[in-house]
C-alpha cells in the first residue's frame, strides 16, 4: 500500500514556457545564460515576445507504493512535466523535493544512445553508463537483463539485426536494471510484443510493492492505464484538470474534456469502451 505520509517527490507550483519561434527561443535562451553568468535576477514569470506557458501552477505528490498514470491530448504538458522532474529542463519557477540520494530513471525514448554496429551485450555497458552506472554494476546486473530480456544466445548479435520487438527488450531491461526509487516512463512501453508489455506490467506493478519504489507512467492508451495506474492525473493545456484514484472515472474525465479534435459522437465511443471495462 502507497505510505501516505511522506512522499517520495512533491512539485510545488512549476512553471516551464518555451517560444513558439527558434529564433527567439536561441536568442532567450543566450541572455538567460548571461544574466546567470553576471548574477543578474531575471523575472522568470513575465512572459517576453513570442513565449507561452506549456505548465503553469502544477502540484502533486507521488508516494511510495503508487503508479501513476498521467493522461492528456497532445500538447497538454505531459512529456515537459517529465522532463522537468528527470532534470533535462530547467525549471522557470516552482520547486521539485525529494528524499536525499533519492535515484530517478526516465525513459523517454528506449533506443536513444544504442549504437547499431555493436552487439547488445557492448550496448548494455553503452546505454547502463548513460544512466550513471559503473562497469562493475553493470557486470552485476547482465544476468538480470539478459534473463529479463529473454534474448538468450542472441545478446551477442549485432543490435542493428534486432527487430524493434528485441531492442525494446533489451532497452528497458538496461533501464529497470538501474533500480531506480521513481521509474518515469513515457510511452516507453508502446513497442514490443504483447508478451513482453505484459512482462513489464506484471514486473513494475511488483516493483512498486518494495519500499520507498514509485512509478509515473505516462500514456494515452486506455486500456495500458486502467491495467497498471493506481491513480491517475489528467492534464490539459499545461494544468492538471482531474485527479483521482478511480482510474475509470478519471479517464471518462479525459475523454470528456480534453479530446477537443474528437466530435461528440467519437468522444461518446470512446467513454463507452471505458466504461465496458472490468475494473
Amino acid at each position: 500500500m502507497p505510505d501516505n505520509t511522506i512522499p517520495l517527490l512533491s512539485a510545488r507550483n512549476l512553471h516551464n514556457k518555451f517560444s513558439r519561434d527558434i529564433k527567439y527561443n536561441l536568442y532567450y535562451g543566450i541572455q538567460d545564460l548571461l544574466a546567470d553568468a553576471f548574477g543578474l535576477k531575471a523575472d522568470n514569470m513575465r512572459l517576453r515576445k513570442k513565449e507561452f506557458w506549456t505548465l503553469s501552477n502544477i502540484n502533486f505528490d507521488l508516494f511510495a507504493g503508487e503508479i501513476l498514470g498521467i493522461v492528456g491530448a497532445n500538447g497538454s504538458g505531459k512529456t515537459t512535466l517529465m522532463r522537468l522532474l528527470s532534470n533535462i529542463y530547467p525549471l522557470d519557477a516552482g520547486a521539485i523535493y525529494g528524499r536525499p540520494g533519492q535515484k530517478v530513471t526516465a525513459v523517454f525514448a528506449l533506443g536513444v544512445g544504442m549504437q547499431s554496429l555493436f552487439t547488445g551485450r557492448e550496448n548494455i555497458y553503452i546505454k547502463g553508463s548513460m544512466y550513471g552506472m559503473s562497469r562493475v554494476g553493470i557486470n552485476a546486473k547482465m544476468a538480470f537483463i539478459e534473463d529479463f530480456s529473454e534474448l538468450d544466445g542472441q545478446i551477442d548479435r549485432p543490435f542493428g539485426n534486432y527487430s524493434s520487438g528485441m531492442r525494446a527488450r533489451l532497452a528497458y531491461a538496461i533501464a529497470i536494471a538501474t533500480q531506480p526509487d521513481i521509474f518515469i516512463i513515457d510511452e516507453a512501453l508502446a513497442v514490443g510484443d504483447s508478451v513482453f508489455k505484459a512482462k513489464c506490467f506484471d514486473h513494475l506493478k511488483d516493483y512498486v510493492r518494495q519500499p520507498h519504489k514509485a512509478v509515473l507512467f505516462v500514456s494515452n492508451n486506455i486500456r495500458k492505464v486502467l491495467k497498471l495506474a493506481t491513480r491517475a492525473m489528467v492534464m490539459k493545456s499545461g494544468h492538471i484538470i482531474y485527479e483521482s484514484t478511480d482510474i475509470k472515472e478519471a479517464l471518462n474525465h479525459y475523454i470528456l474534456n480534453c479530446l477537443d479534435h474528437l466530435d461528440e459522437d467519437q468522444r461518446e465511443r470512446k467513454l463507452k469502451r471505458v466504461q465496458e471495462y472490468d475494473m
